[in-house]
């Protein structure tokens, strides 16, 4: 293999010091507890020999660029240094859509950098927004522990920055309670509940975002694309749970959106679909769905109804139109031969399926709100 290029073992040494730390799923703590541990941990792991990182780095494969983000891409560490990351939770909120409080929401949250955490004021966040530096939304899936949602974010924005995202990005991670409560499918149908009220939760302050005219991407897995097409529905002024945001709907915010595996019925996003309004808010849809997952090809238990299907397993349907009328642009793979049986977000950024590249040019794609 040829020499990396001084600039980027040096980008590499620094990187490596701050190790993802894994945490077992079981154990209790608030989101502050968690983040805190997760820095905690990473800031008291020894220091790594200097010439451990170039036989690491060849050792993930033969080419540079995949090698360089295979390695970053286990790092807590910001690949770009004019990012910011946030992270805004509500799981100490109720699960409940009927009794969800749809004004002035408390939540909760956090800006992480490299080797420290600190809470902060939604004001002072909402202040230091700007139209020039685009918000791109993370949210995760079912059976996500908060310990482990800093490290997996990392995981997934280090992929997508290597794989072409350009210029200064806002992160924000949304944590919702999404934690192993029950067994089999039973789990699955109580964190399905959920996502009514964590769509209305996410529409509220996605609403923040577009009255400050800042441009949006918004990328989900799993469940959390569920809570990503219902946030957006809810934004435009749809229901959910017969629910509705309190102030004006509002259409037009351009949000370019991803979906990894969506665990969403197949026909939500069409015209008469549950989630119908959301591509009022798309500029456009990139979509990866698995046909041998084996996970959501028995998403019709969810409603015990066999004709439903998942979006994330059928691939594209029928979608409504956006808000100018026009068809709502989507591009979708399907990533079976890579991810195979399996119904892991990871899997999509790795080998041919490289989600990270999808979701670099989706970012890059980013334009101001239409109105």
């Amino acid at each position: 293999m040829r020499m990396f290029p001084s600039i980027r073992i040096f980008v590499l040494l620094v990187c490596v010091a701050m190790p993802v730390v894994c945490m077992d799923d079981h154990v209790a703590a608030t989101d502050h507890e968690a983040i805190a541990d997760v820095v905690e941990h990473t800031i008291d792991s020894p220091e790594p020999n200097e010439s451990d990182p170039l036989p690491l780095i060849a050792a993930h494969g033969d080419h540079e660029e995949a090698a360089v983000a295979d390695f970053l891409a286990s790092s807590e560490c910001c690949v770009c240094d004019s990012d910011r990351v946030f992270l805004i939770s509500t799981r100490h909120l109720t699960a409940d859509a009927c009794r969800a409080p749809l004004v002035e929401i408390p939540f909760r949250m956090w800006r992480i950098d490299c080797g420290s955490t600190c809470e902060i004021n939604q004001n002072d966040y909402l202040a230091s927004l700007s139209p020039d530096r685009p918000v791109v939304f993370y949210v995760h899936g079912n059976r996500m522990p908060v310990r482990e949602v800093v490290s997996r974010s990392a995981m997934i924005r280090n992929r997508i920055r290597m794989r072409g995202a350009r210029g200064p990005i806002d992160w924000m991670i949304y944590s919702w309670p999404s934690e192993k409560e029950l067994i089999g499918v039973q789990d699955f149908r109580l964190k399905a509940d959920r996502c009514d009220a964590q769509g209305l939760y996410l529409a509220s302050f996605l609403r923040q975002h577009v009255q400050a005219c800042v441009p949006m991407a918004m990328i989900g897995y799993s469940f959390g694309a569920r809570v990503t097409t219902g946030a957006l529905h809810a934004l435009a002024g749809g229901t959910l749970s017969g629910r509705q945001l309190p102030e004006p709907a509002l259409t037009g915010a351009n949000v370019r959106v991803g979906l990894v595996a969506p665990a969403i019925e197949s026909k939500w996003l069409g015209g008469n679909g549950y989630h119908r309004c959301a591509t009022k808010n798309m500029d456009e849809l990139v979509l990866l769905y698995n046909r041998r997952d084996v996970v959501l090809k028995r998403y019709w238990l969810l409603e015990k109804i066999r004709r439903d299907t998942a979006l994330g397993y059928s691939g594209p349907t029928v979608f409504a139109s956006r808000v100018d009328g026009t068809r709502l642009p989507v591009r979708s793979r399907d990533c079976a031969s890579i991810v195979k049986l399996r119904h892991s977000e990871l899997d999509y950024y790795q080998g041919g399926c490289n989600a990270g590249v999808d979701m670099a040019r989706l970012i890059n794609g980013i334009r101001q709100i239409s109105f």
